[in-house]
């Protein structure tokens, strides 16, 4: 509701001054929110977030209404009589980040019909659109493997939007109701290659994966570190003399939203809860590059993981090496902090944004004008926003920019001056 406020004064301010019509700044609005909005009051409070968007350009629109059970399609738009606004969710593992980072990205424009052309992106045109194939419904088969490496299933929390994947992808971890934590666990099983079990026999926690051999099993972690002692699959009892044929790493944070991921390709969502420490079950299979586990994402030193410097999360989030590492800093209150240091850093680093997507949307923005633009920006962290939109636009076109926590004020002012 600031935001909107804001950009209400700003939008009066400079009507007051004589413009008119689409060259009323600020023409455009982008906002960025994790998923949960979606759900946040029974989807109520995103309904509140599009209404009170669409009136800043149509103060007498009507009521947009609640979808069905409050559920949120992951995309939409919506137009009026010389404004538009768009919504959808971005997932930063799409745009080159090794981090599964779902966000949604909701773009508005005041003075046209461009918002849906900024996020979405056309596929086809009208025409003689070609015939689709044959419908067939089959039963899904046997996930298989290469002889040399194992399946790796991950199956999910036991309550709603639990996820079975088989893929390189792990499932995201949801808080449970009623709680402040997730307590709910998650499965990750490594099973040796024409082991595994077929896709509709595996399902969450309350089945048991099928044996693979008799001996030691392998043990399963819910999201505050600690192992349950049930059984996922069993290995070989002297395991240490079979550690070649299979493969599974199992990673989590302690925190509601955190993310389990296997070993290779994509880390967990980054939060700013950078006490919490990783919890890692590691069995290496034949496939494995010893030297791959260095440099992985969560590198592996001596078969343990280790926790992520301040500047590989720089890197994960798209950052220039550093950004955050501003030495000594004065805060609001003059006070004066004689380092960065890293637990600021993490905390800062948690709550800021990943930049690829966003470069992806601002550009398609830019594209929209042909004309210089300027940027103010609230509550934007570290400075994201105004980096990527004077590398667009020039140095100087971020005007402002705003935040609500000391450190995030210094990293800002520190790259932004004035």
């Amino acid at each position: 509701m600031e935001q909107i406020r804001i950009i209400k004064e700003m939008r009066e301010a400079d009507a007051g001054r004589g413009r008119t019509g689409k060259f009323i700044r600020p023409r455009f609005m982008v906002w960025e929110n994790v998923p949960g909005a979606f759900s946040s009051n029974k989807g109520d409070d995103f309904r509140a977030v599009l209404e009170e968007t669409i009136r800043i350009a149509e103060p007498d629109a009507p009521d947009v209404p609640l979808p069905p059970k409050g559920k949120w399609p992951l995309a939409d738009c919506w137009y009026g009589d010389g404004w538009s606004v768009a919504y959808r969710v971005l997932d930063a593992q799409f745009w080159g980040v090794p981090q599964r980072r779902r966000r949604i990205a909701l773009v508005a424009d005041f003075g046209g019909h461009t918002a849906p052309e900024i996020l979405f992106v056309r596929e086809s045109v009208c025409g003689d659109i070609a015939e689709s194939g044959a419908a067939g419904e089959e039963t899904a088969g046997r996930i298989g493997s290469s002889p040399e490496k194992t399946s790796l299933y991950c199956l999910a929390t036991q309550q709603g939007g639990a996820e079975l994947r088989s893929d390189d992808k792990a499932p995201t971890l949801t808080a449970a109701d009623g709680m402040s934590g997730n307590n709910q666990p998650v499965i990750c099983a490594g099973f040796k290659h024409k082991a595994g079990a077929e896709a509709g026999n595996i399902g969450y926690q309350k089945e048991t994966a099928p044996t693979i051999d008799t001996g030691k099993p392998m043990a399963v972690y819910d999201a505050r570190g600690n192992g349950d002692g049930e059984t996922v699959c069993t290995l070989t009892g002297d395991h240490q003399s079979r550690v070649t044929d299979y493969t599974c790493l199992c990673i989590e944070t302690r925190q509601a939203c955190a993310a389990s991921t296997p070993c290779y390709d994509l880390s967990p969502t980054l939060n700013c809860n950078h006490e919490q420490p990783i919890v890692a079950h590691t069995l290496l299979g034949s496939g494995h590059d010893p030297q791959r586990a260095d440099a992985a994402t969560y590198p592996v030193t001596g078969g343990e993981v280790r926790r992520l410097t301040p500047l590989e999360c720089e890197r994960l989030q798209g950052y220039p090496d550093g950004w955050t590492d501003i030495g000594p800093w004065t805060d609001s209150t003059r006070k004066l902090h004689k380092e960065s240091t890293d637990s600021a850093r993490y905390k800062a680093l948690g709550n800021s944004i990943a930049l690829p997507p966003w470069k992806w949307v601002l550009k398609r923005l830019c594209a929209c004008y042909e004309r210089d633009a300027t940027m103010a920006s609230l509550f934007d962290g570290i400075g994201g926003f105004p980096l990527i939109w004077e590398r667009l636009n020039g140095p100087g076109t971020c005007l402002w920019a705003s935040e609500i926590e000391k450190f995030p004020i210094a990293v800002t002012k520190y790259h932004f001056g004035g």
